[in-house]
């Protein structure tokens, strides 16, 4: 069984003698999408071929954890194109750390995330990649451009979420439209310094442009599922909620906790010391009797703090989770085939 040490070796042999040939990268996070990997694929590669600009080219797919046969899919084009490696993770841990695998083990120069399902369309990758190199009016390159799913092909119950997540994620910095595409262009020592955890995929612009990276977006075209079934559903949505708030908050107290935690602390003793003092006042000197709705307010605010207490556990709970991981990965590879590596 091939050790996450074992993975990167094998990197190095995937492109052959000299793996900085590679320019780009394609990586694709995959689950249960058996009827869309091998066309997706052969539209990859047919783009590269029109359009040879941006190779040597390679494509990284990761299963994460599927069940429905797209194991054995990933492992037979692995196996029949020197210029695809396959990701088999031990099980299901999401997309970010699908996505996350996939780009540890990307050898390009630049590198592409799509997802698997064939809505988002290879025939954006070159204006991508274009804009990513030359720029526009605005800056002469970037280090990642994002899709814009203008015109969306998805239901109401994806599309009025997505744009609720968007408008709040527009708090973490970037202005760009469609946080959730991910359609993406990305300068690989860009995304070096990004570790992908939860839900965070969607926020990796937000995350680069934290840190002083160039960031922009281009409409890109969105084409109908017509195979397999979507996996976007109620539990994402609560926890790409969750890490957006977990992002905002790290984006502007990372480095100074205190003054969020601390402005709470404030708030919470200021409003208990002015319900005692209104409590003493009333009863012993005022000679007023207590006001007949006191308990509920109590019982009130004491829900709120409560609320909030456990809100503050969870960021320090997130920061711990990521000091936990800032040495090993929160996923583990299984098998890795294809490009000469030792397959297990």
């Amino acid at each position: 069984m091939a050790t996450t040490e074992d993975v990167r070796d094998n990197a190095s042999e995937f492109t052959g003698e000299d793996r900085d040939r590679v320019r780009t990268s394609v990586v694709l996070p995959a689950y249960n999408e058996v009827d869309n990997i091998e066309p997706l694929i052969e539209e990859i590669q047919s783009v590269f071929q029109t359009e040879p600009t941006f190779s040597p080219y390679n494509i990284v797919i990761v299963d994460d954890g599927s069940t429905d046969g797209t194991r054995g899919v990933i492992r037979d084009l692995a196996e029949h194109n020197e210029n695809v490696l396959g990701l088999l993770l031990s099980r299901n841990f999401g997309q970010s750390a699908a996505l996350n695998a996939g780009i540890k083990q990307a050898t390009g120069e630049f590198i592409v995330t799509l997802d698997a399902d064939r809505q988002n369309d290879p025939q954006d990758i070159p204006d991508l990649l274009n804009m990513l190199v030359s720029g526009d009016s605005e800056s002469d390159s970037y280090d990642c451009v994002s899709g814009w799913r203008r015109d969306r092909n998805d239901p109401l119950t994806k599309t009025i979420p997505s744009a609720i997540q968007t408008r709040m994620a527009r708090w973490t910095g970037p202005d760009i439209h469609d946080f959730g595409c991910t359609l993406k262009a990305y300068r690989s020592d860009a995304l070096a310094e990004i570790e992908l955890y939860g839900e965070g995929h969607r926020y990796i612009p937000a995350k680069l442009y934290n840190r002083g990276y160039r960031i922009t977006e281009i409409p890109v075209n969105h084409r109908p599922r017509t195979e397999g079934s979507s996996k976007y559903g109620t539990k994402r949505l609560i926890r790409g909620f969750v890490d957006l708030l977990f992002q905002v908050f790290w984006n502007r107290y990372s480095t100074r906790p205190v003054h969020f935690l601390g402005g709470f602390g404030l708030v919470s003793f200021g409003t208990g010391m002015l319900i005692g003092i209104h409590a003493v006042l009333s009863k012993y000197i005022l000679g007023v009797p207590l006001l007949p709705n006191l308990p509920r307010l109590v019982l009130t605010v004491a829900l709120v703090l409560f609320g909030l207490i456990l809100i503050m556990f969870g960021f320090l709970a997130e920061m711990i989770t990521k000091l936990h991981y800032i040495e090993r990965d929160p996923y583990r590879v299984e098998v890795v085939i294809g490009g000469g590596a030792d397959n297990k």
